[in-house]
């Protein structure tokens, strides 16, 4: 499945990272590895985050786990960029 995706790593629970979306719309989507390889896999998967048109879009990390962000949209008509801002350790 071709997507924008950026593995972050073991996160402590209270990190937030901060999205910023140019160009488009898009879902952006918080999954702990678990949930991505179902995603990647077309399987059924939950995720924290949503659809937005208005950045920035702030997701904190719910719980101690490895963390990946997707950006659902085409990758010709937007800019992304994924910033931590806080980091709970």
């Amino acid at each position: 499945m071709d997507h924008l995706y950026w593995n972050l790593g073991m996160c402590a629970g209270g990190a937030v990272f901060e999205i910023g979306l140019r160009g488009s719309t898009a879902r952006v989507c918080l999954m702990d590895d678990d949930e991505y390889y179902a995603y990647v896999d077309g399987d059924e998967y939950e995720f924290f985050g949503g659809f937005y048109d208005l950045t920035p879009v702030v997701l904190e990390v719910p719980y101690d786990d490895h963390w990946w962000i997707v950006v659902d949209s085409n990758p010709a008509d937007i800019t992304v960029t994924v910033n931590q801002v806080f980091d709970d350790d």
